[in-house]
């Protein structure tokens, strides 16, 4: 039998024998440095389309205008897919009409953003060394700066990290030791939030609603309203009503952004679920979320406006919990018999479970609206009722879960309050202060 061997060295090139192995490495490298001699054009700013959605709002002497592109247009404009990288650009317009320079903080909009020559960066081995070059001078030239002299205006673009759904940011510009504040929510084409269906002006009429002081909040709360949503039927327990929000719709937005807390769209898997919640026969005005980076769980936000005000200030009911983002450990007890609920092994089993304890979630609400600086007044009432976890409780949905019974209220401020401003109400619940200190 033949054998058949390999030679590396069998190209000839004039009188030199070319070893295999140093033509596939120079082929290598001819088609690879091909794929990298592409020049750069960035569209201008000025004639991007998305600017056409721009909103523009004013506070004394500072005029802002803000956009945002999606996608697409985001492609169109810098020749980058830049949202596939995580980073999502917004454009700015501020006008200073005072009578010395002011500063923006960038940091104020995201405190992770990206800067453009970080930006360019990072796609550099796309192009050609002059390419390169071309690309860092477009996005320097696009920035936003951050100096407004007094009487001018500038404008340029900010790179921030994306996150789907409507693009929400604060902006505060400081002059004279002076910080102004402003707030953005910039639709982006493609996204509808559930919140946007609702017509909240018409929810209630003036007869429904009851205006209320602290005292008769608390009383409300703890001896009217029902521990827990229905489910369609209006018979069965779709979880507890665990917190309530206090303060006008801007405020709640503001203190939802400020927290992280991402909105959901209309044909969510989410929302689907939390329709079958319902609050005086509705199903959530809006569902906000936060997922957990390193683990398996979702904090969820359904809220409710009720008919009720505070000081002339809206009253949102609110169920927070965890979900597991794959099915819930318990889920097989909807079907169970009461006595397979009481056994030492459900209890064992519904102690591990993070979405079986909603006082968990209750307190990292608490906690991430006070450490976000969202927080006037803030407390804890009961009228939940004691679930233990010998004895717990089971959802509409199939969701076991324990409390000690407590909704916590949280009065919320459009500006930004200092921690140490907040104030303890409604003091007679000791536990508030574990709360706090997230023990």
């Amino acid at each position: 039998m033949v054998r058949r061997t390999f030679s590396p060295v069998v190209v000839a090139s004039g009188h030199r024998i070319v070893p295999l192995w140093v033509l596939w490495t120079l082929l290598t490298v001819f088609f690879l440095s091909g794929c990298a001699t592409r020049p750069y054009a960035g569209k201008e700013l000025i004639s991007a389309g998305f600017l056409a959605r721009a909103q523009t709002q004013q506070q004394g002497t500072f005029r802002v205008t803000a956009a945002a592109p999606d996608a697409a247009e985001t492609k169109a404009l810098t020749g980058l897919d830049l949202y596939e990288q995580g980073i999502q650009p917004i454009w700015l317009e501020v006008e200073n009409t005072g009578s010395s320079s002011a500063r923006l903080a960038l940091r104020s909009i995201d405190k992770d953003y990206f800067s453009p020559i970080e930006v360019a960066y990072m796609n550099r081995k796309k192009f050609s060394s002059q390419g390169y070059r071309d690309m860092e001078r477009w996005f320097y030239d696009n920035r936003l700066q951050r100096r407004i002299p007094a009487g001018e205006s500038r404008s340029g673009l900010v790179f921030t990290n994306y996150r789907k759904g409507t693009k929400g940011f604060n902006l505060d510009i400081f002059r004279n030791q002076q910080a102004t504040s402003f707030t953005f929510f910039l639709p982006i084409p493609g996204f509808t939030a559930d919140y946007t269906r609702v017509d909240f002006s018409s929810l209630y009429t003036a007869q429904e609603i009851r205006e209320l002081d602290e005292q008769g909040l608390k009383t409300l709360l703890e001896q009217e309203l029902p521990c827990c949503a229905k489910d369609e039927t209006g018979q069965l327990d779709a979880g507890p009503l665990n917190s309530v929000l206090v303060g006008t719709p801007l405020a709640v937005r503001r203190s939802l952004l400020r927290g992280g807390w991402l909105e959901t769209e209309v044909a969510n898997s989410m929302t689907q679920l939390a329709r079958g919640h319902r609050f005086l026969g509705r199903t959530p005005d809006a569902v906000f979320y936060v997922d957990r980076v390193d683990g398996n769980e979702r904090l969820q936000l359904n809220l409710w406006m009720a008919p009720w005000r505070v000081h002339n200030e809206a009253v949102w009911l609110g169920q927070v919990f965890y979900r597991y983002k794959d099915k819930p450990l318990a889920m097989a007890l909807r079907e169970k018999s009461d006595v397979l609920r009481q056994s030492d092994l459900i209890a064992s089993i519904i102690g591990e479970s993070v979405s079986a304890d909603i006082d968990s979630a209750q307190r990292f609400l608490v906690q991430n609206f006070w450490y976000n600086h969202s927080v006037l007044k803030v407390g804890l009432v009961g009228g939940v009722g004691v679930r233990s976890q010998e004895n717990p409780g089971v959802t509409s949905d199939g969701f076991v879960y324990f409390t000690l019974g407590q909704r916590a209220v949280l009065f919320l401020s459009e500006e930004a309050v200092a921690m140490d401003q907040g104030r303890i109400i409604y003091t007679g619940h000791k536990q508030l202060l574990g709360v706090m200190s997230n023990e």
